[in-house]
């Protein structure tokens, strides 16, 4: 299709749409700001309901736009390239809290809400959301759930799967769906709303979401070890957690990581230990047992500003992986990860426990960049792992899935394409496989 067919339809389609929104919900021409690999929308919609929303995608999926949802932009690089980009759907003002119920330790939300807002709402109740992807304080709920973003509290509280009860999600076509409830016990059936997570907005654009949420802790400390390998640090996470110890968060650092977290250049174990004052008391103690029988020096930190440092290093930058294999192996795997990408400047950061390897790395070119994850992708082979590229540069993407090869199931994930996407207007071509 010629781009001057193209930018008649979204001209239509924004004739249209400007009969139903405000004047200033809604931006007519290409926006710089709402960019996503190389690709620039010809409009930007800003519904504030979800009436809005059905309006705005029931109308799209007639004339064949494409849409693509945003929120706060911090996980604008996760995903393939767009087949089309022809509309933002801007979910900035979607952003309130529609029901909070702290005895029942359950909160729902709109897509907008920043996350550093929802966690200053539920501190009041010394209650908090267990999430923390790299700069999470900027991210929105919504960008969260799409990404399946997370961080190093995923050691101890899972991922978005696991604290996500409830959604109402607007389809393709403008209906309306719900699936699970605003209660911890739901009717038993299918967890549907459990398929939107990670799924970058291909299925549905997402317009509430009812999470559970977890009592702040009384007492907390993070504590950062010097270890001699990669392998003397993962057995210290690994000892920790079979103990049954109160740690909230555990990472290996690799030494160019440790150093521009913590100012040394050593590899590190970075835990965080939370919880009721005697466990706490009890989980230091253990922990510098373990470290004096292994000679290993040991300091303790103020947390804001360790964990902040980490998400600073660890924030989607141009070019970010993350390698899954064995947790057993993810100390050897770190060994070799730290001297094959040692080129690249490689930042590897692990959380232990759940065999998740993160690396931010640096490259002068393109062809740079793709010698870079060969190597990366040859060493989750290594191990029998796999390997996502978080972020990176358009034309790294050009010609390559950033999920990596189809899985065996990904039958049924085109089926769910099919399904509720049938013209492909949702973030078309973002997903495995290029859904």
């Amino acid at each position: 299709m010629s781009s001057a067919t193209a930018s008649n339809r979204v001209h239509d389609f924004c004739a249209v749409i400007r009969q139903l929104l405000p004047a200033d919900q809604i931006q007519i021409g290409e926006s710089g700001a709402q960019r996503i690999d190389g690709l620039t929308p010809k409009a930007v919609v800003v519904p504030s309901s979800i009436e809005q929303i059905q309006a705005i995608l029931s109308e799209a999926g007639t004339r064949g736009i494409s849409i693509i949802p945003i929120g706060g932009g911090t996980q604008v690089g996760f995903g393939n390239l767009p087949a089309s980009y022809d509309v933002a759907l801007s979910l900035a003002q979607m952003n309130r809290i529609v029901a909070y119920e702290p005895a029942d330790l359950t909160v729902t939300v709109e897509p907008g809400l920043r996350m550093d807002e929802l966690q200053r709402a539920l501190a009041v109740h010394g209650q908090f959301l267990p999430l923390d992807p790299p700069v999470a304080v900027e991210s929105t709920i919504g960008g969260i759930l799409g990404a399946n973003a997370y961080g190093p509290l995923r050691h101890a509280f899972g991922t978005a799967r696991d604290w996500l009860i409830g959604t109402r999600v607007v389809h393709a076509d403008g209906s309306l769906s719900k699936s699970g409830g605003r209660v911890v016990k739901n009717v038993t059936g299918y967890d549907m709303h459990k398929l939107y997570v990670g799924s970058i907005g291909t299925l549905g654009v997402l317009v509430e979401a009812t999470l559970k949420v977890a009592p702040l802790p009384h007492s907390e400390s993070t504590l950062a070890i010097a270890c001699r390998s990669a392998s003397h640090g993962a057995e210290l996470v690994l000892a920790a957690h079979d103990a049954g110890l109160a740690l909230h968060a555990a990472e290996l650092l690799s030494p160019p990581a440790s150093h521009a977290v913590l100012g040394r250049s050593s590899w590190c174990a970075l835990m965080r230990v939370a919880g009721g004052e005697g466990a706490v008391a009890r989980s230091l103690r253990e922990i510098d047992g373990a470290a004096a029988a292994a000679a290993a020096a040991i300091e303790t930190l103020e947390s804001a500003t360790a964990w902040g440092a980490w998400s600073t290093v660890f924030r989607p930058r141009e070019l970010s992986v993350r390698i899954s294999v064995m947790p057993s192996r993810v100390g050897d795997a770190m060994q070799v990860l730290d001297r094959r990408l040692a080129g690249g400047s490689a930042q590897l950061s692990a959380t232990v426990t759940a065999g998740l390897i993160r690396a931010s790395l640096e490259a002068s070119s393109d062809g740079q960049a793709i010698a870079v994850l060969d190597a990366a992708h040859e060493v989750a082979t290594q191990f029998d792992g796999s390997m996502v590229i978080d972020a990176a540069q358009t034309g790294v993407k050009i010609g390559i899935d950033v999920f990596g090869p189809t899985r065996s199931d990904f039958a049924i994930m085109s089926r769910l394409k099919d399904e509720f996407d049938p013209k492909r207007i949702l973030s078309p071509g973002r997903f495995a496989g290029r859904l």
